[in-house]
């Protein structure tokens, strides 16, 4: 695979250099921490967005940056995931089901070129199912650095019942909004299978 290095693969690379900032300040004790980390992740995904609209404005869609653009999303959302695990906002089975299905697509990515096929670009599925992932994280950092700010769940407890609702409410997104994201990783991989199968196989049926 030729690697070319232009504006939108560098935004791509970018996109990972991102990463080890936003989980030190994620995991730093003090009180803004948690949104400086969704300040970075939120820019860390933009890039993702302007990579692909560079990419076609200019056009330089590469298969470098067809391969290497999807990775760059992965490390970026599953470092935050798996955050969520350290911080137990979300069941470690969770993560391992979207992680396993990542590993799955990558590595039929990987055959399809050994097959002499060119790199399969992400369906529409796996765009969407990366767009909630993206929603569902920035939620979740918005309920991370809201508690670590104002103790959001201290204050609504306070307010009696309806408070305590909102709060146990609040408290439930992080599980809710994973599961979801649960569902669109085992659809998208379905998709994705179904829509390309005949690059994993081709080769070997001649």
């Amino acid at each position: 695979m030729k690697i070319k290095l232009n504006y939108s693969n560098s935004l791509t690379l970018v996109r990972i250099i991102f990463i080890p900032f936003f989980l030190v300040f994620l995991f730093a004790q003090f009180k803004y921490g948690a949104a400086i980390a969704l300040f970075i992740f939120i820019v860390a995904s933009l890039t993702d967005l302007y990579d692909g609209i560079l990419a076609r404005e200019r056009n330089e869609v590469t298969e470098f940056g067809k391969f290497m653009d999807p990775i760059a999303d992965k490390l970026l959302v599953f470092s935050a995931f798996v955050s969520f695990i350290q911080l137990d906002l979300v069941p470690t089975w969770m993560i391992i089901v979207m992680m396993a299905r990542e590993f799955l697509i990558t590595s039929l990515r990987m055959l399809a070129i050994s097959n002499g096929n060119k790199v399969l670009p992400a369906e529409q599925s796996g765009k969407h199912k990366t767009a909630w992932h993206i929603a569902t994280i920035i939620t979740i950092l918005v309920i991370i650095a809201a508690q670590s700010i104002y103790k959001v769940n201290l204050w609504l407890e306070s307010k009696g019942p309806v408070g305590e609702h909102i709060s146990a409410f609040i408290g439930a997104l992080p599980y809710t909004l994973s599961f979801i994201c649960v569902v669109y990783s085992i659809y998208s991989a379905w998709d994705f299978i179904n829509k390309n199968r005949g690059h994993f196989i081709e080769k070997h049926n001649n």
